[in-house]
């Protein structure tokens, strides 16, 4: 078996493109998590970690699972565009 890596840089496009595809700015995003924009593209760019209050957080916004975030867990993608869809028709 073998294990899978956290890769901070493709952890930050998930984050951007879970971001994207909700509409989110990052502006937005950062009033939400309380943080600056500047973090946010930092997070985004993989320069930057996030707390773990951040992240529960920023998974709950973005309505992903950690899974797939951190490790790119293809079987909880579909949950984001479950969320996008209850997002838009509320």
């Amino acid at each position: 078996m073998s294990l899978k890596q956290l890769e901070p840089l493709v952890m930050g496009e998930r984050i951007r493109k879970s971001r994207e595809r909700l509409g989110l700015t990052r502006e937005h995003l950062a009033e939400l998590l309380d943080v600056t924009p500047k973090f946010i593209a930092d997070i985004e760019y993989g320069n930057k970690g996030l707390s773990l209050k951040n992240f529960i957080l920023l998974i709950q916004i973005l309505g992903v699972s950690a899974d797939y975030l951190l490790l790119g867990d293809e079987e909880h993608k579909a949950r984001l565009l479950v969320c996008e869809v209850k997002f838009y028709l509320e």
